[in-house]
């Protein structure tokens, strides 16, 4: 009896048509279906809507193509996964959504409810929506324990790895500067100009940068190593002849007069293995977590009935651009 109700239900859902003229038009049919879970159009819509919506930038036609043949295999591999979670018996306890809600908020200083209100609303979610999501996560992540298991990544493998991905690793050449700022405040440009100068010169002949800075009653600020390109045109120039602990001329600027001084020059190269080791190490874990994962999931789907629509996304095309 549950099949052949279930065979109506599809039935129903995949000759759901309109009639206009002598065209019938598909509003509603299922994208997806994996055993007794179903992805219908609305469904889909629902969701991708939702993933646009928190998107920086929108995606352009093909890359929406793409982007939603994506998203409807990950959907599949859901229900495929899903239903592993029923045959495991799994589920998940109210309160480790409430913790994982708790500490989003606590995260992202959305701690005042109004906050909350809002950033879910421009995000296109309610509550119950990302209660789902969070559910639905942890109950996936659930349903492959004990069948994706870590794997032992070398020293020597990860040197491999940082070798041959050196060039992302690739550091500008820098530039370590302090300056002093001489502000402006209405005083005689001229003679604030002559101050400026003076100062250079004296510490061109060996005072302290620092204490000429503390008499003129300004401060001497460390800007840190900058890369050269991203310093502005005259900056970069004044800086070119100069050596380490060298002094710029006075620049005139927007509200003053800058003093810089080179610290050192950092030379072009790469970030050290040591400093990149456990990102790559993170990264390497992640990539086989998920190679496992997919692994598990074409398995599973030769157990289960697994049924894909992708020729019903153009519905979804149409639905999003509001036809």
């Amino acid at each position: 009896m549950r099949e052949r109700v279930t065979g109506m239900l599809i039935g129903a859902l995949m000759m759901a048509l309109v009639a206009h003229g002598a065209e019938r038009v598909i509003v509603e049919g299922i994208l997806a279906r994996v055993n007794e879970r179903i992805v219908t159009i609305s469904d889909f819509t629902e969701r991708m809507s939702q993933e646009l919506k928190q998107m920086p930038t929108q995606p352009n036609n093909e890359e929406l193509h793409q982007f939603a043949e994506m998203l409807l295999n990950e959907m599949v591999s859901e229900l495929v996964l899903l239903e592993r979670a029923q045959e495991k018996r799994l589920d998940i306890a109210d309160e480790r959504v409430d913790e994982a809600i708790e500490s989003l908020r606590e995260e992202n200083n959305l701690k005042d409810d109004q906050a909350w209100d809002q950033a879910l609303a421009s995000a296109g979610l309610t509550v119950d929506t990302l209660r789902e999501r969070y559910e639905r996560s942890m109950l996936l992540q659930r349903a492959v324990q004990g069948e994706v298991r870590p794997v032992e990544i070398t020293q020597e493998e990860l040197r491999q790895q940082y070798e041959l991905d050196k060039e992302s690793y690739r550091v500008p050449a820098k530039v370590d500067l302090e300056q002093v700022f001489l502000a402006d405040n209405g005083s005689n440009s001229a003679e604030l100009l002559r101050r400026a100068r003076g100062i250079v010169d004296r510490v061109r002949n060996g005072a302290d940068f620092k204490a000429e800075a503390t008499l003129a009653g300004a401060e001497l600020q460390e800007l840190g190593a900058i890369p050269v390109d991203d310093c502005r045109p005259e900056l970069k120039q004044a800086l070119e002849p100069l050596k380490d602990g060298g002094l710029t001329d006075p620049l005139v600027i927007t509200g003053g007069i800058q003093i810089v001084r080179l610290v050192k020059r950092i030379p072009a190269g790469y970030q050290s293995f040591e400093e990149v080791v456990e990102g790559i190490r993170r990264q390497r874990s992640a990539e086989t977590y998920e190679d496992q994962t997919r692994g598990l999931v074409e398995k599973l789907k030769d157990q289960y009935l697994v049924e894909v629509h992708p020729e019903y996304l153009d519905v979804v095309f149409a639905n999003l651009g509001g036809a």
